[in-house]
């Protein structure tokens, strides 16, 4: 079947201000679902990037890193919750506990890149 229109149709800002609320809510869940379903991964631009990691750099050495920089953000973590009290106390720390178990996962990962 071919269809005369395209699914979901392009609109013009005025245009999109006289279409009825369902046709917007259509064409926005059909956005959305492509999105998630098509594993969308928009284009990241070099010149936008924040760090730039090497392709010849092997995945020991990746994790090694990576443990360190999780190291030093456990450390800052812990370091900014003592000075506080209460609930920002508790986030603190509990963002120091998530650095410290996906440090521990990435220290598993190097002894088993290790052994091999």
């Amino acid at each position: 079947m071919k269809k005369i229109t395209p699914d979901p149709p392009s609109f013009t800002l005025q245009d999109a201000a006289q279409c009825d609320s369902q046709s917007l809510d259509r064409a926005a869940a059909d956005r959305a679902l492509d999105f998630y379903l098509q594993d969308h991964k928009p284009a990241r631009p070099m010149s936008m990037a924040m760090f730039a990691i090497p392709s010849s750099v092997n995945s020991e050495a990746a994790l090694a890193q990576a443990s360190d920089l999780l190291r030093c953000a456990g450390a800052s973590a812990s370091e900014a919750g003592n000075g506080l009290s209460g609930v920002q106390r508790d986030l603190v720390l509990s963002v120091a506990h998530l650095v410290e178990l996906a440090k521990a996962y990435v220290d598993k990962s190097l002894d088993g890149l290790a052994m091999h």
